[in-house]
């Protein structure tokens, strides 16, 4: 049985630590090492500070997976395309790899990260890093409770990781960093807000579908085919400063089309002439798609 990386399918920290990051020209051996000993340095770390609860995981970008594995791509994984309509976009940005950290205390995060990036040295680039907060308990920086049908238990498995073959236990990875306007949301009626969500504020119930609007984001990600929803397994969290906030997206999946069908059927109006309402208030400013391997995959790389 193989092992999925620790932060993939426990439930979320009250903190995230989120980088992006393109490999240096040269060799790559040192950068597999590190990803190899990933899963040790973070069971060590956690040994250390009697925190039990930082997690991590690292997936891979398909323009690099064969420089730094050696292996043929997992099928499905390939770079995040991206999509525009109508002014929404939804663009795709440089990421070789990503480092997912989360725990309920922001300085273990932090000590992870410096561990793992000075091991990585000069031989990697950063794009970007992001610090995530657990917001009101599980609420967006919209007010709107984030990932309601979010799989729990043994569900986050099902939902996440690839059952068989050479890369069992491994996971489809798509992130997006989104902006909000916020005062342009906040703006809103409490009314107008809940029908762009489909949802309640308050209470978080999901409206009927006789009143719920066709642009609402609830009826344009939740997707049926076959009689059953397509579903995700999603670490987001709020982020952001007094100057600039919004949502990291993150979802973990066994395949990359449930969160290609959702972004497209919220991006563009194809079909039914409707968008998200959601995206007229906030906007996506990064896009990148990878695969986490399992922890036997990772430790075959040293």
């Amino acid at each position: 049985m193989t092992q999925p990386q620790s932060a993939i399918c426990a439930e979320g920290g009250d903190f995230g630590l989120f980088l992006t990051l393109v490999l240096a020209d040269g060799d790559v051996a040192p950068v597999r090492r590190v990803l190899a000993a990933l899963p040790d340095m973070t069971e060590v770390l956690a040994a250390q500070l009697d925190e039990p609860g930082l997690l991590s995981s690292v997936a891979i970008g398909a323009e690099c997976w064969g420089r730094l594995t050696g292996r043929e791509l997992p099928d499905g994984l390939v770079p995040f395309a991206p999509l525009a309509e109508g002014g929404r976009k939804a663009p795709a940005t440089p990421a070789d790899l990503f480092l997912h950290i989360h725990s309920p205390r922001v300085d273990a995060n932090l000590m992870l990260a410096r561990r793992v990036m000075g091991a990585l040295g000069s031989h990697v680039r950063v794009v970007e890093e992001v610090m995530g907060f657990r917001h009101l308990g599980k609420r967006d920086l919209t007010g709107f409770v984030d990932g309601t049908e979010n799989p729990e238990g043994d569900e986050r498995a099902e939902v996440a990781l690839v059952k068989d073959g050479p890369f069992a236990g491994g996971s489809f990875v798509s992130l997006q960093r989104y902006v909000h306007d916020l005062p342009r949301w906040e703006g809103l009626s409490l009314a107008d807000q809940e029908a762009a969500i489909g949802r309640t504020k308050e209470s978080d119930e999901e409206m009927d579908d006789e009143v719920k609007p066709p642009s609402a984001h609830i009826a344009r990600v939740v997707i049926e085919e076959d009689g059953r929803e397509l579903e995700v397994l999603r670490h987001s969290m709020p982020y952001g400063t007094t100057s600039e906030n919004g949502l990291y997206f993150i979802a973990y999946c066994a395949s990359p089309l449930p969160f290609r069908k959702m972004l497209e059927r919220m991006v563009l109006s194809a079909g039914d002439g409707h968008h998200d309402r959601l995206l007229d208030f906030t906007r996506a400013v990064t896009g990148a798609a990878f695969f986490a391997p399992s922890v036997e995959f990772l430790t075959s790389l040293s």
